[in-house]
C-alpha cells in the first residue's frame, strides 16, 4: 500500500511520531497499526472493520476474549465489531432482509477495503475503510449501500464513525451498532452513568417487547444483562462507566442526498454482560470472560429507528475516552 501524501508530509513536520503501519495480526491476519506520538496505540483488522486495540496512557481499554478465532471467517470476539444491516439473531420487519443473516449481519465477517490511511498534521493517525453491496450481501440484504468507517486515534481519545450510504434506488432501514467491549477491573463493581429515566426493553424479560423506565442513577451487572435504551427517551449526554473513568460520546445524523444533516439522532444504547452460564455456553468467550467486560454499545436499532432515503446516509460515531469519568 502506497503512503498517503498527508501521512508523509506530517511525519517529515518536526517532532511528529505518529505512524500508521500494515502488520500482520493474530492468525495471519492483516491489521493496521495506530501509533500516536503521546504513546496511545490502536489496532484495526479489516476482517470486520473491527478494532481490537486502544491503548491510552498506558492502560488497555478494550477487551478480547483469549477465545476468540482469528480464522477470517468468524467474528472477532471483543474489541469493537460493527453491527450492521441487522441486530440481534433475526432481523426485525423493518429491516426488510431477503433472506435469514448470522447473529448481527454480515459487515462483521466480511472483509473491508482499507480505503486511506494518514497522519493529520495535528498528529492524529486515522485509517478509513470501506465495504460495498454485492451479489453475496444482496441475497441476504437486497438494498445497495455503501459503508465507510473512519477510526482517529487522537491524544487520550478514540473516534470511531461508520457511515451508511444509500446508493439505490430504493429506502432502507438497517441496525447498526458499535458493539464495544470495554476492559474492566471486575464487573461486579461497574456502574453505567447517564441512562437515568430512559427507557429500554429487557431483552431477557418474559415480555422482552415492554418498555421498561430506568429509575435508577447507574446500571450495575448483578447477573446476565441484555437491554436496549432507546435514543429517543435518554438525554443526549456522553455516558460514564466507573470506576474505570471510561467516558462514551455517541452521536447519530440522517443526512440527506447533499450530505446535509437532516436529522440528528439520540443514539440507542445496548447495556450487556453475559455473566456466568452465558460465558460458559459461547465457544469463544472465556469462562471468566464476563468478569472483565462490559459492553456499552451506541446505535440505532430501535424500532423508531429513521429510514435513509436513496442518496441519503446515515451516520453513527462515537468517542471514547478513557480518563473522561
Amino acid at each position: 500500500m502506497a503512503v498517503p501524501i498527508e501521512k508523509m508530509a506530517a511525519m517529515m513536520q518536526e517532532g511528529a511520531a505518529s505512524v500508521v503501519r500494515n502488520a500482520t495480526g493474530k492468525g495471519g491476519l492483516p491489521t493496521l497499526v495506530l501509533e500516536h506520538g503521546c504513546g496511545d496505540v490502536a489496532e484495526v483488522y479489516p476482517h470486520g472493520a473491527t478494532v481490537t486495540r486502544y491503548l491510552s496512557g498506558g492502560r488497555e481499554v478494550l477487551w478480547v476474549s483469549k477465545s476468540a478465532v482469528w480464522d477470517g471467517k468468524k467474528a472477532i470476539r471483543g474489541g469493537i465489531p460493527v453491527v450492521f444491516p441487522q441486530f440481534g439473531p433475526v432481523a426485525d420487519d423493518r429491516v426488510a432482509a431477503a433472506d435469514p443473516m448470522a447473529q448481527h449481519g454480515f459487515a462483521r465477517t466480511a472483509t473491508w477495503d482499507v480505503a486511506e490511511t494518514a497522519v493529520t498534521e495535528t498528529g492524529a493517525c486515522r485509517v478509513v475503510l470501506t465495504l460495498a453491496d454485492s451479489d453475496e450481501t444482496r441475497a441476504k440484504w437486497p438494498f445497495a449501500f455503501l459503508l465507510r468507517y473512519e477510526v482517529v486515534l487522537d491524544e487520550r481519545s478514540l473516534y470511531c464513525e461508520l457511515k451508511i450510504a444509500n446508493v439505490g434506488r430504493e429506502p432502507f432501514a438497517p441496525q447498526c451498532l458499535l458493539h464495544t467491549y470495554l476492559r474492566v477491573e471486575d464487573s461486579k463493581r461497574v456502574m453505567v452513568h447517564g441512562l437515568e429515566n430512559a427507557k429500554y426493553v429487557d431483552k431477557l424479560a418474559e415480555d422482552a417487547s415492554k418498555l421498561v423506565d430506568e429509575d435508577m442513577p447507574a446500571i450495575m451487572f448483578q447477573g446476565e444483562t441484555d437491554r436496549v435504551y432507546q435514543g429517543a427517551s435518554r438525554e443526549p449526554q456522553p455516558l460514564t462507566v466507573r470506576p474505570e473513568g471510561y467516558r462514551v460520546d455517541a452521536y447519530g445524523a440522517v443526512l440527506d442526498g447533499d450530505g446535509a444533516i437532516e436529522d440528528e439522532l439520540v443514539a440507542d444504547v445496548v447495556i450487556w454482560n453475559p455473566h456466568v452460564n452465558k460465558s460458559k455456553a459461547m465457544g469463544d468467550f472465556d469462562d471468566d470472560g464476563w468478569k472483565a467486560m462490559c459492553c456499552v454499545e451506541p446505535g440505532v436499532v430501535a424500532a423508531d429507528r429513521p429510514v435513509v432515503a436513496p442518496g441519503g446516509a446515515l451516520v453513527l460515531s462515537q468517542t471514547l475516552e478513557a480518563d473522561g469519568a
